[in-house]
């Protein structure tokens, strides 16, 4: 029988925690050494390639410092039924740079979409939105220029799945590197595989015009970025007359609920941070209120 693991589950087990050692990881270190060094020389040496240095990115690279070490500020919790007390370090909740709050946070995202958002009484699929390489550029230096893909995805979608009885569903999310780890922004998303009519009756689809989908998200995405000025009406014609335009969508197999149990349950076994049910009691003020409220939201 398939138990799946929630992370409120994992939190409510007897389980010691153990705290991490940030500060020895190949990863700190690299980061430590050569923080000032890259804001001074990426004008020069990385600007005309991956752009402006954003100053979240700097923000991210500080936080990520601080993430887990004691010195920065901590919670002391305590345990009502051992009696026993420890000092938990605060954790900078950034994504992109620190593995151990990006894992957590993907992992309680995921489990959000599991139990709150997706019927995972339908059957989904895996969906995969990618561009030509001579449009990238365009959202290399202009991270808002993001949303003409989702309102591309999600409006070719509604295009040609949805139906006069039901509409499709999907969650999409934007990723800007390959596996190469060079800049590639595209969609990954997970799409019912049927419609869902006002009522809440789930019809699942008997095939999927896979050509018509990415010929309409070609289109789409084309259009949005002709009215923006930054193609001209000849490079869309000319993107759309090529046999490989560069446009993709891909699309894998039906995949249910054990499916998605089965990926959430790996996930949160490998990354759930191992906490015995815990009762805050106070603080070393080296961080504002705010961190302290978040990590008792944490603790809950």
């Amino acid at each position: 029988m398939l138990r799946y693991q929630s992370w409120e589950k994992a939190k409510s087990k007897y389980q010691h925690y153990r705290a991490r050692r940030p500060e020895l990881s190949a990863l700190y270190r690299v980061v430590y050494d050569k923080r000032y060094e890259l804001e001074r020389v990426w004008s020069d040496r990385f600007q005309p390639m991956y752009g402006v240095l954003r100053d979240v990115a700097l923000s991210a690279l500080d936080e990520y410092l601080n993430c887990g070490l004691l010195c920065h500020g901590a919670a002391r919790v305590y345990c009502d039924s051992c009696k026993h007390s420890l000092l938990v370090a605060f954790s900078c909740k950034r994504r992109g740079v620190c593995p151990s709050c990006g894992a957590k946070r993907a992992v309680k995202f995921a489990e959000h979409l599991y139990t709150e958002v997706i019927d995972t009484t339908a059957p989904q699929r895996h969906v995969v939105f990618t561009i030509p390489k001579r449009l990238r550029v365009f959202f290399r230096y202009d991270r808002g220029l993001n949303t003409l893909l989702f309102r591309a995805g999600w409006g070719s979608i509604n295009e040609v799945l949805g139906t006069a009885v039901g509409i499709p569903a999907a969650v999409l999310t934007v990723q800007t590197a390959g596996d190469a780890l060079k800049f590639h922004p595209h969609l990954h998303g997970c799409l019912a595989d049927g419609v869902f009519s006002p009522s809440g009756e789930f019809t699942q689809f008997i095939t999927i015009n896979q050509e018509r989908l990415t010929r309409r998200f070609a289109e789409r995405l084309l259009s949005a970025l002709r009215k923006a000025d930054l193609i001209t009406d000849s490079v869309v014609t000319q993107i759309l007359s090529q046999q490989h335009s560069g446009f993709s969508v891909w699309l894998g197999e039906p995949f249910t609920r054990v499916g998605l149990a089965v990926s959430a349950r790996r996930s949160l076994r490998s990354r759930t941070r191992k906490l015995r049910r815990i009762r805050f009691l106070s603080h070393v003020a080296r961080r504002p209120p705010r961190g302290l409220s978040a990590l008792n939201e944490y603790m809950k």
